[in-house]
């Protein structure tokens, strides 16, 4: 199956007693198995969208539309069905330290991201499967994390919101607080991910065009602000510089 995650008319309103769209009729389509990159210029809505694809709608706030996903469809106007629909979607978030314990080792942090919501008073359970991808990016599982540099941080916290069933892995800024090095280390292992794990997408909301360009294949995602406010997600190719 291609179309992996497909959004049909999304629409959005942070008020429902108001007749004002954030988002309106939006259709967009992501590949299974592929990185996906997302811009858009501050306050376009980039996170609202993640926020969506979560399930987390506030009381007041009105969404319409359907998802589909690994062939299920899901009714988005149903609080039910959103949170169906989000069960297998997992966010690493753009402050990644906040999920991390730096006194706890590589394996540790692992372990504390597995335990279920309401864990029993039971011991951790081993991590026996470190994932083998991570042993080319120098990450010594033995030192507490904060020993780590930024770049193996974001690793960690990326396996770590990959400890619970995903399909869908949303990332938010990954590489906003990493220098070019950490950077490049961080996209390299997502693209190793992907090869590893054949039933993850990957969506990636970046504001740096440059990198987009860089690592995208062929096109990008961009969130377009209309006259009346609205806004779409346009599929856009890449302007990748000639090497001729």
């Amino acid at each position: 199956m291609n179309n992996y995650l497909s959004i049909q008319n999304l629409s959005f309103s942070f008020d429902h007693t108001q007749n004002k769209h954030f988002f309106n009729n939006v259709f967009c389509t992501f590949k299974k198995n592929t990185m996906n990159f997302i811009r858009g210029r501050n306050g376009a809505g980039k996170s609202t969208l993640f926020r969506i694809l979560r399930g987390k709608v506030e009381p007041i706030e009105s969404v319409t539309g359907t998802a589909l996903l690994n062939g299920h469809t899901y009714d988005l106007s149903q609080a039910e069905a959103r949170h169906n629909f989000s069960n297998d979607i997992r966010l690493a978030p753009q402050k990644f330290d906040d999920m991390l314990a730096d006194q706890f080792t590589f394996p540790q942090n692992l372990q504390l991201a597995g335990m279920p919501t309401y864990p029993g008073l039971t011991p951790f359970v081993p991590v026996t499967n470190i994932p083998e991808l991570v042993a080319r990016f120098g990450i010594d599982y033995t030192v507490p994390a904060g020993m780590l540099s930024g770049g193996q941080r974001q690793i960690l916290s990326i396996l770590m919101a990959l400890q619970k069933s995903a399909r869908i892995l949303l990332l938010d800024e990954p590489t906003a607080a990493l220098d070019d090095k950490n950077s490049a280390m961080v996209m390299a292992f997502l693209h190793d991910l992907l090869k590893t794990n054949k039933d993850l997408t990957i969506l990636v909301i970046c504001h740096d065009k440059e990198l987009v360009n860089q690592y995208a294949k062929h096109h990008y995602y961009e969130i377009e602000i209309h006259s009346d406010d609205t806004r779409s997600i346009e599929l856009l190719p890449l302007m990748k510089e000639s090497t001729t």
